[in-house]
Formats: structure tokens, sequence, C-alpha cells
């Protein structure tokens, strides 16, 4: 079933927001822990969570499936983000 489109435009929102977030973060010493730097992220992805979820309409399964699909896009969206801090990480 598809996603209805207002929470399709709040995902993409929220997507164009992460991604802002995440490019701006520069990598400086001294670092954050490998832990440290994933509890962070699990920290923003909660925070995105929250503040779009108000945002989601329909009926409570719809809001659920635009949740899920939104913590889905957002983890994929951090992964390449950790990889390259751990990337970092190595080069210290």
């Amino acid at each position: 079933m598809a996603l209805l489109q207002s929470n399709q435009d709040v995902i993409s929102s929220a997507m164009q927001e992460f991604s802002k977030l995440l490019d701006q973060q520069e990598f400086t010493k001294p670092a954050f822990s490998e832990t440290d730097m994933v509890t962070i992220v699990d920290d923003w992805i909660k925070f995105y969570l929250s503040y779009y979820s108000k945002k989601m309409t329909g009926n409570e399964q719809e809001q659920e499936r635009a949740m899920q699909k939104l913590q889905e896009e957002l983890r994929t969206s951090a992964s390449p983000f950790l990889d390259k801090y751990r990337a970092f990480l190595k080069t210290l």
C-alpha cells in the first residue's frame, strides 16, 4: 500500500534536513569513539522521528507505516556517514 502523498512529502523534507545535518559534520581531533558517534547518530534519528511524527497524516496505521519508512530511510542515510567516520578514525 502506497504512503499518503502528504506523508511522503514529510519524509522527503525530513531526509533533506537530515542530509544537511550529516553534510555539515566535520571530523576533528579529539575525536569521539565509534560507539559514541553511533549513539549520537541514533539520538539524531530519534529526534527526527519525534519531530516529524507530529507532521504525519492519515489514520494510525498510515502514520505508523510512514514512520517506519522514515526510520528506515534515516538509518540508511546514516550508514555511509558512519562508514566515513570509521574511516576517519583509522587515520588517527
